[in-house]
């Protein structure tokens, strides 16, 4: 196998911009909004920055009308009001829903009507390498002085403004890049799910905005090599896209690309825990609320507000007034807010799937700013194995939500089938010639569907079976497949192959809870050869009936 992943098509027609061109704001609508941020009146800012964007959207000629495009500053702060734990989590009862919801449906709305150019959110989410919390002594210095609040960290007229979003807590201060956010929102996934309900929005908001900005600027890159009737390897614009500048400190360093691909695995182990920490100070913590005592309640919410407001913006909670949001062993199977415990349920593996097929992308068509595609699937492989393999499962299998596209489907599973089966079986390169990776009948039947991996152990061995079972799915629903006495050898062989192998590691069977984990991987086995054995006779019936 080549390791290089199928590219994505980038021919075809130019289509026109989806998006309304922008008017910059005048000083008057800008100095209106710093007063409302400033003073923490951010329904106030969402209401006439939403009126601004929106403005005309329902007249009939709209795209051909600019409309106004707020301060990438203001948009950085509004995102912040979807995630910080004072606005959220640690936020008055009534607060919560109103400015979350007012937040990101402004947000939307920018991304949608503008779109990720001309909104300048590139500009708006951009982590520099020195504006982390975490960074520099000169950082930490100008914060603490009230520096560089109120604009991008590349503007040469700093203002002061109130409010922690604007100060230390900041985003841009609080996290060290895109990719703490990333893992520490999928730690929340698991390990915290009343901090995940608000990370998750954000979360998917970010990623539509990687994406939305990759396409825009490959369009506009496909535009001008059409007018200069050049080629398009050069792509200028879409190697200024966002997602390469959150990948821009992975250039010669196998360690950063890991890290990067490993936030898209975190599950709120102790190690992915310390690799991802929390982004904000004590933000799983909770107010706590005394019982029958309301009048204590709100003097105590009162308190809490007026320390996240104080004039530094910095002072972080006393302890005593918060309390962990962590339910206790005794209380889980009580809490209804408890998710999934395989990597955060669907909607932590919906996006997971985003990352994983943004990741493929980008190695594909601009490996010189992230990683050659092997490399990347490399650690991918890393990540997965050491997988549950019910979680395996999820990620990987061909379902009607899955967010991963057929060209990554394709690459990744030949690559973890030959990381996972014996060195010795045949290699699909050695049996077609082919360019890329796609999938043949022959390739299936010799140099996949009849083997066992290279272990004994249930878990590898049921993940193999997985694998070949997503190959066979998705080959069923891109090509024609001719049952054949190969065919029905090669996956049968492979079925007995597997089953037999699976004796497990009798050295580990000292504790209860292996023997368990290790009949319920047998039970995933023996389900994925079933299904396989279904596949099969589905395929046999209808070249019957043809």
């Amino acid at each position: 196998m080549s390791g290089d992943c199928q590219p994505i098509s980038q021919g075809g027609p130019v289509q026109e911009s989806p998006y309304r061109q922008a008017i910059q704001i005048t000083d008057e609508m800008r100095q209106h909004c710093h007063i409302y941020f400033d003073e923490q009146l951010y329904t106030s800012a969402l209401t006439l920055l939403s009126d601004l964007v929106t403005s005309g959207v329902s007249h009939p000629e709209s795209m051909g009308r600019p409309t106004f495009a707020p301060v990438p500053f203001h948009i950085e702060l509004i995102s912040a009001l979807l995630i910080h734990p004072r606005y959220t989590n640690q936020a008055r009862p009534n607060e919560r829903l109103e400015l979350a919801s007012r937040s990101i449906t402004f947000l939307r709305n920018a991304l949608s009507i503008l779109g990720p150019l001309n909104a300048g959110l590139g500009e708006a989410f951009f982590f520099s390498p020195t504006n982390g919390a975490r960074s520099s002594r000169r950082s930490r210095n100008m914060t603490q002085n009230g520096d560089d609040c109120s604009s991008s960290d590349t503007d040469d007229r700093p203002e002061q403004m109130g409010g922690v979003i604007a100060n230390k807590g900041r985003i841009r201060r609080c996290a060290k890049d895109f990719w703490h956010m990333v893992g520490w929102a999928f730690n929340c996934s698991v390990k915290y799910p009343k901090r995940w309900k608000y990370w998750k929005v954000w979360l998917d908001f970010m990623l539509d905005v990687l994406d939305a900005d990759w396409v825009e600027r490959e369009r506009q890159d496909q535009l001008v090599s059409d007018s200069k009737k050049a080629g398009r390897e050069q792509q200028p614009l879409l190697r200024e896209c966002l997602l390469v500048k959150y990948l821009s400190d992975t250039k010669g360093r196998s360690s950063a690309v890991k890290r990067i691909v490993r936030s898209a695995f975190a599950d709120g182990s102790l190690d992915s825990l310390t690799e991802f920490p929390e982004v904000f100070a004590n933000e799983t913590k909770e107010l706590k609320v005394p019982n029958g005592r309301k009048r204590k309640r709100e003097d105590s919410t009162k308190h809490h507000i007026a320390n996240y407001d104080d004039e530094d913006a910095g002072i972080a909670m006393d302890s005593s007034e918060l309390t962990d949001q962590t339910p206790e062993p005794t209380q889980v199977a009580e809490d209804a807010t408890v998710v999934d415990p395989w990597l955060g349920g669907s909607e932590s593996i919906a996006l997971r799937q985003r990352l994983l097929m943004l990741f493929s992308r980008v190695s594909a068509i601009l490996p010189d700013c992230f990683a050659e595609c092997v490399d990347v699937y490399g650690v991918m492989y890393d990540c997965l194995k050491v997988l549950p393999v019910p979680a395996f499962s999820l990620l990987l299998s061909p379902s009607s939500s899955s967010q991963l596209p057929v060209f990554v489907v394709v690459s990744l599973t030949q690559f973890l089938l030959l990381r996972f089966l014996p060195g010795n079986v045949p290699l699909p390169d050695s049996i077609v010639d082919r360019e890329q990776d796609e999938l043949s009948q022959e390739v299936l039947e010799k140099c996949f569907f009849p083997f066992a991996a290279s272990t004994s152990l249930a878990a590898d061995n049921a993940k193999v079976s997985i694998l070949v079972e997503v190959q066979f799915r998705q080959f069923l629903k891109s090509c024609k497949c001719y049952h054949s006495t190969t065919l029905d050898s090669a996956i049968k062989k492979g079925i007995l192959a597997r089953e037999n192998k699976s004796k497990g590691d009798k050295r580990r069977r000292d504790g209860g809870t292996r023997v368990k984990e290790e009949e319920s991987d047998r039970e995933w086995l023996r389900a994925s050869g079933e299904r396989l054995r279904s596949l099969l006779l589905w395929v046999e019936q209808h070249d019957e009936g043809d």
